[in-house]
C-alpha cells in the first residue's frame, strides 16, 4: 500500500474506507487524489478496482455532505 497512508493502515478495504472518511490524519480544506496507473489494476483485478472506486465514490460524497471537497483522478499509464 502507499506510504501515504497512516502507520496505522490495516491494509484492507475497511480500513482505506476508514481512513479516507477520518481524514484526521491529513488535515486539509480540501482534497484531491491522483490513482496512477488505474488501468493495470482494472484489468488486473476488476472486482478489486471496482470495491476501490466504490469506495471513492463513498468518500466524495461523505465529504461534500461535510462541505469538503475531495476529487480523485485515474489516470492510466
Amino acid at each position: 500500500m502507499n506510504s501515504c497512508l497512516p502507520t496505522y493502515f490495516g491494509a484492507n478495504w475497511d480500513a482505506f474506507d476508514e481512513c479516507i472518511t477520518d481524514l484526521t490524519w491529513c488535515p486539509a480544506e480540501r482534497y484531491v487524489i491522483l490513482y496512477y496507473h488505474a488501468d493495470i489494476f482494472a484489468q488486473a483485478e476488476p472486482t478489486q478496482y471496482q470495491i476501490a472506486l466504490d469506495i471513492l465514490n463513498s468518500a466524495k460524497e461523505y465529504w461534500e455532505d461535510n462541505n469538503i471537497t475531495l476529487n480523485f483522478l485515474t489516470i492510466n499509464k
